[in-house]
């Protein structure tokens, strides 16, 4: 009985082999280029692959060692905090106008909230300005309009990108240990480049509820992190 099974294991190893052999023989038999680019796609993909799992890591670390430091603006370990230089409140888009859109809306409201819950000096708007567009502008008019005296402002109207605005805080302004304002899913960004920079920084969440293309921006910001990680790495 043994030998019997014996004998069929061995004609199935040797019906393995024969079938390997064969597909080798077949693939030996396809026309040159067909194995160039069978090859070339195995190393196209497999590249892909390695640099997604390290984009995937790299989100992991950026969120991971950040999110700790994201709090409401009513949180009490704003007002535990000491001597903060400026609460910064980052830009984003204005309409036609100088009419704020709803998210930098909500950032300055929020802005005004943590300058008022935290031992703050300052409320500083940092954003992009250039011909007939002013972000900085229009944060500063919307603040007085909502009771921020002017000797409570600052701007910075070089603050074309979050790298640019968070390390001009640090190396331009002088800024030691801030607060930055924005919407959850970017002060991950924004606090990893801040903690590159030199800057002790706290993130206040100006998230009252979910905005419409929300997962646009989910997406872009990955990809802004992956990017902000390596010029975080070779510019400061």
């Amino acid at each position: 009985m043994r030998s019997r099974n014996n004998t069929k294991r061995a004609k199935r190893r040797e019906a393995r082999k024969a079938a390997r052999r064969e597909l080798r023989l077949k693939r030996l038999k396809r026309p040159l280029i067909v194995r160039i680019l069978t090859v070339a796609l195995q190393v196209v993909l497999g590249a892909a692959l390695f640099a997604l799992t390290a984009a995937l890591i790299i989100d992991l670390v950026v969120i991971g060692t950040t999110r700790g430091r994201i709090m409401d603006a009513g949180d009490p370990r704003l007002a535990a905090t000491e001597d903060i230089d400026a609460v910064i409140v980052l830009g984003c888009s204005v309409r036609p106008g100088g009419v704020p859109s709803a998210m930098l809306s909500d950032r300055i409201d929020a802005g005004i909230a943590a300058l008022n819950n935290a031992p703050a000096k300052l409320l500083f708007m940092s954003g992009d300005r250039h011909d007939y567009y002013d972000e900085p502008g229009v944060m500063l008019r919307c603040a007085r309009e909502r009771g921020v005296p002017d000797e409570l402002l600052g701007e910075d109207p070089e603050g074309y990108s979050t790298f640019e605005s968070v390390v001009r805080a640090a190396k331009a302004f002088g800024f030691k240990r801030v607060i930055i304002v924005s919407q959850k899913y970017h002060l991950y960004r924004a606090l990893y480049i801040a903690d590159r920079a030199g800057l002790e920084a706290y993130g206040v969440n100006a998230d009252p509820y979910t905005y419409s293309g929300q997962t646009f921006r989910e997406l872009r910001e990955f990809a802004a992190r992956i990017k902000d990680f390596f010029q975080c790495m070779f510019s400061i």
